[in-house]
């Protein structure tokens, strides 16, 4: 190999070593009660320090989790004793304005008891069950390599995520019954992470290139 193409290889090298792929990632909570609700989280957009830094991908994920407490009772005068509630609903959240991912999850739950008829007391005997906190969890993830999606996430500035739920609750087993919810709300996590890679600053690219033919232009 003559000295020039050794010179040429350590620059292409050096670039090389520069061009890593890296990532970063934020997480944020959220908590909100129901039934509708929702929220806005705000997320830091890609810094690309000077450009330094290219964004290559961007995804995000999410746990999520709806639920209650909740008591029931057969105010019917025949027994129940498939008795159940159920809870079902949904989640949704999209990253973007306007959004260029998207998150949707079901939430579906059931809980059952024997109760006896009615005994004509409230909130309490053989006819009333308190089932408890009763909920469902759910996650999901969505991501995006197109460059077009790119430019709102790039800057100083925000991204918002919008995240709205909906859930309702049930009873079955009964031809006569009165269901209590209380603290019904939606809870969890977003993440949003960029994948990037490093590249050389103009001014890391022309030292490195000046060397190279120094490094050439000495062996001659």
């Amino acid at each position: 190999m003559s000295i020039r193409h050794a010179a040429v290889a350590a620059v292409v090298a050096a670039l090389a070593g520069l061009a890593s792929a890296d990532v970063t990632s934020e997480t944020q909570n959220f908590s909100f009660p129901l039934s509708p609700g929702g929220t806005t989280l705000n997320f830091a957009q890609f810094d690309t320090q000077g450009g330094t830094r290219e964004l290559c991908k961007v995804s995000f994920s999410f746990d999520a989790l709806i639920g209650a407490n909740v008591t029931a009772e057969n105010d019917s005068t025949l027994p129940a004793p498939n008795f159940a509630i159920n809870l079902s609903g949904f989640i949704t959240i999209d990253v973007g304005n306007p959004a260029v991912l998207s998150g949707f999850a079901g939430i579906n739950q059931v809980a059952g008891a024997g109760v006896g008829p009615s005994d004509g007391v409230a909130d309490s005997g053989p006819d009333f069950h308190d089932f408890g906190f009763l909920s469902d969890d759910a996650s999901g993830m969505d991501m995006t390599t197109l460059l077009a999606d790119f430019v709102q996430f790039i800057g100083a500035g925000t991204v918002p995520v919008d995240i709205d739920a909906s859930a309702g609750f049930s009873v079955s087993g009964s031809t006569d019954s009165t269901i209590n919810v209380t603290d019904l709300a939606a809870s969890g996590s977003v993440t949003i992470t960029y994948e990037y890679k490093v590249v050389p600053a103009p001014a890391s690219v022309a030292l490195l290139g000046l060397g190279g033919l120094v490094a050439g232009r000495r062996r001659r």
